[in-house]
């Protein structure tokens, strides 16, 4: 029994119930909350990133997880347009871009 623990390690029932404890227990952990900004309106929110494309200047924006959820996300860069119209936000600190879908655009700062 010991051998085959020892050889079949992550298919054994013990590590599969170590790992059932381990995603049960990140349930309980409680996320990280952003304090949510006002929601601004659709033609505020227009001209914010008009002046962020223009300017090339480092902004936040806040976005919803999703389009039917209130959990919010902030995202620190600077916004570029591909030349599909996509939004892009390059990280300032790892050079990374992210996609932005403009529908979840909550706040702009």
């Amino acid at each position: 029994m010991q051998n085959y623990i020892a050889q079949n390690s992550i298919n054994s029932p013990f590590f599969n119930g170590i790992r059932i404890l381990e995603t049960i227990k990140q349930l309980f952990i409680p996320k990280k909350r952003v304090p949510i900004k006002q929601q601004l309106n659709a033609n505020t929110i227009i001209r914010l990133l008009e002046d962020a494309l223009n300017s090339n200047k480092s902004v936040t924006i806040q976005i919803n997880q999703s389009l039917l959820s209130e959990e919010v996300e902030n995202i620190h860069g600077v916004v570029y347009q591909n030349n599909e119209g996509q939004l892009l936000v390059q990280s300032l600190i790892d050079h990374k871009f992210t996609i932005i879908l403009p529908g979840t655009i909550r706040h702009i700062s």
